[in-house]
């Protein structure tokens, strides 16, 4: 799930260990009142209104969808209907061969063109889910830093997939649609499908100023906020907008209401730091590059982003260093280990790659273990895998 990407961050990507009473640099002045920064005026030079775009419904069925499932709503609902739901998707190419990361549909667009990222695929299963009766909701997975660069922009691509409760005989269990993430160590969390469509809104917003619709990249955006006006992520992204078209005052608001959400908001930090730095106010744009850079100094993730962007740019004892930092702040991600053997064989020392490789092998099976701890406490079943990259369940 893509998030909108910004300048010279991403959305949500740093924890910072700070105290509180360090946020309160710069309060006493005069920022720019929320509804001027949501009313677009600044850009437009008029007042846009979210109704520009139609409003959408993403779990909305049609007739072709309906009968897409028929039959399957006969007899009781058991597991063996949910399998069979289950079965129909794969079945019917509804399984993540169309994966597109970009490719922000509803659930009725799904299923005509059977393609999507992981939102929509998941939406496309709610719905036939709830066709069929089933109490199925959205989950927030608290996956690690996923980053990708997108004309100049480096974006945060988070990560939904689906939880159905109360199946007889099964209790709960969760859709994931992607094997990256099916052995289900990763916490995660139900969010309400006001969330979920918020969320459709910012990726169409990301999506539309990538193709140089700036009007409805705004739209988009606004209607984002408007559904969940207490997501730091979106007034973050509404300050990388305006920022990116050079009013940095504008900005500046939206990444305060940011942080006035989320006081250890990383990326609205770091937005705070180059508008700033922009405006010539060294003393506000310092402090706030201090508290990324404190983040930075302190997030395995970060480090393994920088090694993996040194390793492609053919900088092995680089990206080697910055993944020992990676691993001394952070041991048990298996990918570290694969990363640093495939350096390590790069630069011809077999043996320390394989000591690497085999670290990584066994960081791995914990893992796993993990996963079964879990599974067994939350009384999910462990996971099945059909064929790579199409629906697993756990």
């Amino acid at each position: 799930m893509p998030r909108f990407g910004h300048i010279g961050s991403v959305i949500g990507a740093f924890v910072l260990i700070l105290p509180a009473c360090q946020t309160t640099v710069g309060l006493d002045e005069t920022l720019i009142p929320l509804e001027e920064l949501r009313s677009g005026k600044a850009i437009f030079g008029e007042q846009v209104s979210s109704a520009e775009r139609a409003d959408i419904d993403i779990l909305a069925t049609d007739d072709a969808m309906r009968e897409f499932v028929a039959g399957l709503g006969d007899g009781p609902l058991d597991s063996a209907r949910f399998r069979g739901l289950m079965e129909r998707m794969r079945s019917g190419g509804y399984a993540l061969s169309g994966y597109d990361p970009y490719a922000n549909l509803s659930a009725r667009d799904a299923f005509a063109e059977k393609r999507g990222n992981c939102l929509t695929y998941t939406s496309l299963f709610i719905a036939f889910a709830r066709e069929l009766g089933f109490e199925a909701s959205y989950q927030l997975v608290d996956v690690p830093p996923d980053y990708d660069s997108v004309n100049g922009m480096v974006v945060l691509n988070k990560h939904v997939n689906a939880r159905v409760d109360h199946i007889p005989g099964r209790g709960s269990v969760t859709v994931e649609f992607s094997e990256e993430f099916a052995s289900g160590i990763h916490d995660r969390r139900i969010v309400d499908d006001t969330f979920a469509l918020a969320s459709h809104y910012n990726n169409l917003a990301f999506s539309d100023d990538m193709a140089g619709d700036e009007r409805g990249a705004f739209v988009y955006l606004k209607k984002a906020i408007d559904l969940t006006p207490r997501n730091p992520d979106l007034w973050t992204n509404l300050g990388v907008f305006h920022a990116r078209r050079g009013h940095f005052d504008y900005a500046i608001s939206g990444y305060r209401r940011a942080l006035d959400l989320d006081a250890y908001h990383g990326a609205a930090m770091r937005g705070l730091a180059n508008a700033y730095g922009a405006l010539g106010r060294d003393d506000k744009a310092r402090f706030y590059q201090r508290r990324v850079a404190y983040s930075r100094a302190r997030d395995a993730y970060t480090y393994y982003t920088l090694a993996q962007r040194a390793y492609l740019a053919e900088r092995p004892t680089e990206s080697l260093e910055l993944l020992s930092e990676a691993i001394r702040l952070y041991r048990r991600d298996h990918r570290f280990y694969r990363l640093q053997g495939e350096i390590h064989d790069r630069l011809g020392d077999t043996v320390a790659a394989n000591e690497s490789f085999k670290r990584a092998r066994g960081v791995a099976r914990e893992e796993v273990d993990r996963a079964r701890r879990r599974s067994l406490e939350e009384h999910h079943p462990r996971a099945k895998v059909y064929r790579r990259r199409e629906i697993l369940l756990f």
